[in-house]
């Protein structure tokens, strides 16, 4: 707590931990109050929702015993992808609307740090999202119900690692929203996403004695970087499993929850230093 006087006037200003708490609060709720209204928000939520209804009559067309699978699958495969693509279109905006329309220049002279506002829009953009992520869930839980099936524990364990994805695509959005404008932001964000679903993929590829990965030495090193600086996000997918009927391993949930959670802190740091050496003027 500081005195502090100002034009012979006596200002009481009190500032700690939960003074900080409560803006970057302020910055959440006012972000998740702008992106709620977004257009683009509930045109994706609304489309997603009909896809999802739709795929009771697209089940019509399966066999018998494949019908609630369809279903299943279907809501496995859309739910986080729709929930990736409101993560990059809406987080390669997060910081330039602000800037843009000068909202930026009247918020920072006050008593908060640029790394509160940062917190706060990240925050509040993935709060957005869960709810997204929610809506879709319930709505998902009713069409499988209504086709006989069941919102199995392990559906819902899917979805909270799809939640840990999305989150971590989030801060990369955040990241590149820092440091460049929406259309490069966009296309950074998406790039790790298509990347990282792939990684493995890459991985095995180094590990063959033929092919571009094993015979061009320029290939081999791009391969080593890629692996090394995008995360590998197939570990947040486990539909595949689930689909087999495999058993998930009682501890993977903390281990790729964790992992997640390390990337999402490593591109939160990253903003945070590029948004505090930014030039705003």
């Amino acid at each position: 707590m500081s005195i502090q006087t100002t034009h012979e006037k006596l200002t009481l200003r009190i500032d700690g931990p939960m003074a900080a708490l409560a803006r970057i609060a302020a910055v959440a709720g006012n972000t998740l109050r702008e992106a709620g209204r977004n257009k683009l928000f509930f045109g994706l939520l609304g489309v997603t929702i009909l896809m999802l209804v739709f795929s009771i009559l697209l089940s019509d067309l399966a066999l018998a015993d494949q019908k609630v699978r369809l279903v299943t699958d279907f809501g496995l495969a859309v739910i986080p992808l729709v929930c990736i693509a409101t993560a990059v279109l809406l987080g390669a905006v997060l910081l330039y609307k602000e800037i843009d329309r000068k909202t930026l220049y009247a918020i920072l002279p006050k008593p908060i740090r640029r790394a509160e506002f940062l917190l706060g829009k990240f925050l509040g953009l993935s709060l957005l999202l869960l709810g997204q992520l929610t809506a879709l869930a319930l709505c998902w839980a009713g069409v499988l119900h209504l086709r006989g099936g069941t919102f199995s524990p392990a559906l819902a364990e899917a979805l909270g690692l799809s939640y840990v994805e999305i989150v971590l695509v989030t801060s990369a959005a955040l990241f590149f929203s820092a440091l460049s404008r929406p259309v490069l932001s966009g296309v950074l964000t998406m790039g790790v996403f298509l990347i990282g679903r792939i990684t493995y993929v890459i991985s095995d590829l180094m590990q063959n004695t033929k092919g571009v990965f094993a015979e061009v030495p320029a290939m081999r090193a791009l391969g080593r970087v890629l692996v090394a600086i995008v995360p590998d996000l197939s570990t947040f997918n486990i539909a595949d499993e689930l689909q087999a009927g495999a058993a998930i391993a009682p501890d993977y949930f903390l281990h790729a929850t964790l992992y997640g959670l390390c990337w999402v802190g490593f591109f939160v740091a990253l903003s945070l230093v590029v948004f505090e050496r930014r030039d705003l003027v």
